[in-house]
């Protein structure tokens, strides 16, 4: 069995911490209107698509959102590998694979979440671990990919 292993930077989880804004802060209030400025504004944005285009843009803002947010972790997954990746065309190279999986499995759980599945319940320690869980779903290729503070496993 081969394992490879692609290593994190020694983040720490903390640092993302707080993530609720507390109750108490005095940035509450207007950090909550901007928020509901963005979604009445994102909600504009998307009825005024074409349903025709809404699908592929879609598909097209999923695949760069992908990208930059694992180019940010460090994971640089070329947008060709990720388009492959989705249609089931994973590359030899099993750095390059690992990363493809993990590409497909972030925008399959981000299309999970735009389906409606976690309305209600975004903020539940449940929605969470069935995120986590969700996203270590992998092809039948892999039998099992472990996401850890120290890295991404993903086990042949």
């Amino acid at each position: 069995m081969e394992a490879d292993l692609l290593p994190d930077s020694d983040e720490n989880v903390s640092a993302m911490e707080p993530l609720i804004i507390g109750s108490a802060s005095s940035e509450r209030t207007d950090l909550s209107d901007r928020c509901l400025e963005l979604v009445r504004k994102s909600a504009a944005l998307k009825s005024s698509i074409p349903d025709g285009l809404l699908s592929s843009l879609s598909h097209l803002v999923r695949s760069m959102n992908c990208y930059y947010s694992n180019l940010i972790e460090g994971h640089d997954t070329h947008p060709i590998d990720i388009e492959r990746a989705l249609a089931g065309d994973y590359s030899t190279d099993s750095t390059k694979r690992n990363l493809q999986a993990e590409a497909k499995a972030h925008i399959e759980v981000q299309k999970w979440i735009e389906s409606g599945a976690v309305h209600g319940r975004t903020l539940k320690q449940a929605t969470a671990l069935e995120i986590h869980r969700r996203f270590c779903l992998m092809p039948s290729r892999w039998s099992c990919l472990i996401l850890a503070a120290f890295g991404l496993l993903l086990v042949d």
